[in-house]
């Protein structure tokens, strides 16, 4: 069970979610009552019995939902192990319950009910060690519990309840912020870039495009892109480049589409170093 899954049942805030982790949690309370743990058993009257884990079980399913939602995501992002992840959420759901157990602990152990005096005598009477072991006693019960109502209810849910996969984002596309600017009908396949006075013309495979844009704006937004600059005004895609020819003290970048782009002398190092001179 993944930490998505714990999120997804514990935290999920909808009407038939929380209603179906009420009936579980009750259903839980309901056999707590008949087994009676931790000397809950020694209560005269079975009604009691059941009204004592009925009760710290609903609350408990009332806290879930909060907790849940704030702390599964950024274990998430953390990239938590989904053990470690569990075991924090039911620790953290222990504290939570904690207090409402030794509420209904002095509840019980009163003659005369709950009273400001009789708290206070109860809180000093049981020792550091007990509210330890008490403690001990609450977080393996919580754990135990949320960790096996989860597991019945991923045995039991449908294939189309399944906890819904965090998005995938879409693939990178070389080039993509340049490209985003091309009209769709000319593809993604560009020839080279040449710049006429404050425009930008991009040739592709399909036609070519007027932009008005900088040639060293585009070649930062083409980063990722097989390409080079081979001139102040000329930028060139490597797989587009069919051949590299003198003529006269000129060098010429014969392309796909019959087009010629000028090589400045700047470049040339560049290009030889790409293997294209």
């Amino acid at each position: 069970m993944t930490l998505n899954d714990l999120k997804e049942f514990w935290g999920k805030p909808t009407i038939q979610n929380e209603l179906r982790k009420t009936l579980y949690m009750a259903t839980a309370g309901v056999v707590l009552g008949l087994i009676g743990p931790f000397d809950s058993y020694n209560l005269p009257q079975a009604f009691a019995r059941h009204l004592y884990w009925l009760s710290l079980i609903l609350i408990s399913s009332l806290m879930s939902g909060p907790l849940a939602r704030g702390m599964f995501p950024p274990m998430i992002r953390a990239g938590f192990n989904p053990l470690l992840g569990f075991i924090v959420f039911a620790f953290a759901m222990s504290v939570g319950i904690f207090p409402f157990v030794i509420f209904n602990e002095i509840y019980l152990a009163s003659p005369y009910g709950v009273t400001w005096d009789y708290s206070l005598e109860f809180l000093r009477y049981v020792g550091a060690w007990d509210y330890v072991e008490w403690f001990g006693q609450v977080f393996v019960l919580t754990a135990v519990l949320i960790g096996a109502i989860s597991m019945i209810h991923k045995a039991v849910q449908k294939p189309g309840e399944a906890a819904t996969p965090a998005p995938t984002q879409a693939p990178h596309t070389a080039g993509q912020n340049f490209l985003k600017r091309l009209a769709p009908n000319l593809g993604d396949e560009l020839l080279c870039l040449s710049m006429e006075d404050h425009y930008l013309r991009a040739f592709t495979t399909k036609g070519d495009q007027l932009i008005l844009m900088r040639l060293k704006d585009a070649a930062v937004e083409l980063d990722d892109y097989p390409g080079l600059q081979v001139h102040r005004s000329h930028w060139v895609a490597l797989d587009a480049i069919s051949e590299a020819r003198r003529d006269g003290r000129r060098i010429l970048l014969k392309l796909k589409n019959d087009h010629e782009v000028p090589v400045s002398r700047s470049y040339v190092d560049h290009l030889k170093a790409q293997g294209i001179l």
